[in-house]
């Protein structure tokens, strides 16, 4: 995919996005020369393409679905937890999409 966030990493995303994919960028495992391009790329994902997160939290998030996938844990209603990252991210609470 690349490391250079501003070029590489976001065409990358938007091609995934546009071809139907939900995509998530891990922030702090890619790298721009400039600061403003890096932020403005985050913004642009955050904003229209899909979910701006950190290392240790797509860690978390894969173990999770690793766990419901498997049968090791229900999925249950989203605690107070898990409902910040949906609001964070503007996701929606699939619990109350009746």
């Amino acid at each position: 995919m690349g490391l250079i966030h501003s070029i590489c990493v976001e065409t990358s995303l938007r091609d995934g996005f546009n071809q139907g994919y939900d995509v998530i960028l891990v922030a702090d495992a890619t790298a721009s020369g400039i600061k403003k391009h890096y932020d403005t790329t985050l913004e642009r994902v955050r904003d229209y393409y899909g979910i701006v997160t950190h290392l240790l939290e797509f860690e978390e998030i894969i173990k999770i679905l690793g766990q419901i996938s498997s049968g090791q844990i229900e999925y249950k209603p989203p605690n107070e937890r898990i409902s910040r990252f949906l609001e964070k991210h503007k996701l929606t609470d699939i619990s109350k999409a009746k």
